[in-house]
């Protein structure tokens, strides 16, 4: 059974899509980490309502010049890291696309990014919300990597349906490229008329493709429902979003919703003092966040460790290092690219079960009057299994079973980790024999 899943897996992997992807997502890496790194700092340290800045008292110990400085720098680097990942993700999926099948891997990826940016231009025509910018950041942020993506991987199979074999030099006389410029035009030209075709149609339709706004009713929904069977099959559509690249809902979800059933559990619990008996035990906004996501821990912060544990592969153990302290503090996107998560059909089933096995426990625990809701805000960039603590005022119940479920997590993504290994293994060995 294992060894037909492994070769399952192995010849999806194989697949030209999934190596294209595979191989832009780790090209990419350095520049996620980066920006990881400098949204932690601008959401953790930078920012007023966040854990760090008030564990150590930064209102009172930062100077004003610095907390400035700092917020400007760390904004500025998260915009021209994820603010534009999709500018990038689109280009280099056109090159590795071309450089499979031996095209001109330049041209290719310029192209793209004409047909991203015209997209991008398209979808932001009629922004009434004062955008001053001519394109629309959504369609290039990295919440919306799966278009980005997707534009790459088709600019490069119809240059690899019309276009001609190149064949790199070091060094090139301006004849040669000439030639190469003039062999791009009919190629670079459809792939053109085709982001026409499809800017045409998202402005004349006015298709807000990828925005935050597009999946607002979603995130609405998961928050707001005290359904449990409701709240898994949501969640189950917001984690499969996020594993093929769309992170605006998981992204946009908290437990500090404000709708009028989380503030009527938070009146019942300022009120009474305690928040066991609260109206709405098991709502969205109190059962995603810190049990089913832990804020990226559930399944992030466990592959890491598991990972650091096993020290099988010293590529993936560097990866889970410097991807460790930004995970504890809730920024994932390093991890998502750089193991790859996002569009890893090996951890697509941990992905979406584990965070909906949390949940289950959590409300079976909540319906046994073992755990409290999490009815209080939490601040931005909790650890996420110190969610739940705070989120019940400092239930120390909260907290081990946090630990229990956080340790269930580990138990569960084993096997799934061994397997991908070894399929790591496969596909290097297939690499290695040229298939």
């Amino acid at each position: 059974m294992v060894d037909k899943l492994a070769n399952l897996l192995l010849k999806i992997r194989r697949l030209s899509i999934f190596r294209v992807f595979q191989r832009t997502l780790v090209m990419l890496m350095p520049i996620a980490i980066i920006g990881t790194y400098f949204q932690l700092m601008r959401n953790a340290v930078f920012s007023p309502d966040s854990f760090i800045y008030n564990v150590l008292n930064f209102d009172e110990t930062m100077p004003d010049d610095i907390w400035y400085a700092g917020a400007f720098i760390s904004s500025g680097m998260v915009r021209a890291t994820f603010g534009l990942f999709g500018l990038y993700a689109a280009y280099f999926s056109a090159r590795y696309t071309a450089r499979l099948y031996k095209k001109d891997s330049t041209s290719v990826g310029m192209t793209a990014v004409i047909v991203i940016m015209f997209c991008a231009y398209a979808n932001n025509l009629g922004d009434t919300t004062g955008n001053r910018s001519p394109f629309s950041a959504s369609i290039l942020k990295v919440n919306a990597m799966l278009l980005a993506l997707l534009i790459g991987y088709v600019v490069g199979q119809i240059f690899h349906w019309l276009g001609k074999d190149h064949e790199p030099i070091e060094f090139e006389h301006t004849s040669r490229i000439r030639k190469r410029a003039w062999n791009a035009l009919l190629p670079a030209s459809v792939s053109i008329l085709g982001g026409l075709i499809l800017g045409v149609s998202i402005y004349e339709l006015q298709i807000r493709i990828m925005s935050s706004d597009t999946f607002k009713t979603l995130v609405a929904q998961v928050e707001n429902s005290n359904n449990l069977f409701e709240i898994i099959l949501l969640l189950i559509v917001v984690m499969f979003l996020s594993w093929i690249g769309i992170g605006y809902p998981l992204n946009a979800l908290s437990n500090s919703a404000v709708n009028t059933a989380a503030m009527a559990n938070l009146n019942y619990a300022l009120k009474h003092g305690s928040a066991w008996d609260v109206p709405h035990k098991f709502l969205g906004s109190s059962l995603v966040y810190p049990y089913a996501w832990m804020g990226g821990a559930s399944v992030g912060l466990a592959l890491i460790i598991i990972i650091l544990l096993v020290r099988e592969n010293k590529q993936n153990e560097n990866i889970a290092k410097i991807n460790l302290l930004p995970v504890v503090f809730n920024s994932n996107w390093g991890l998502m690219v750089g193991m790859p998560i996002i569009l890893n059909p090996v951890l697509f089933l941990p992905f979406i079960i584990i965070p909906v096995v949390n949940v289950l426990l959590a409300s079976a625990a909540i319906a046994l009057h073992i755990i409290a809701p999490c009815v209080y805000p939490v601040l931005r960039g909790t650890p996420g299994i110190l969610i739940s603590f705070f989120g019940s005022n400092g239930n120390w119940v909260n907290l081990v079973f946090s630990i229990l479920l956080f340790i269930l997590d580990i138990v569960m993504l084993i096997p799934i980790a061994s397997l991908g290994q070894r399929i790591e293994k496969g596909l290097r060995e297939r690499e290695q024999k040229n298939e």
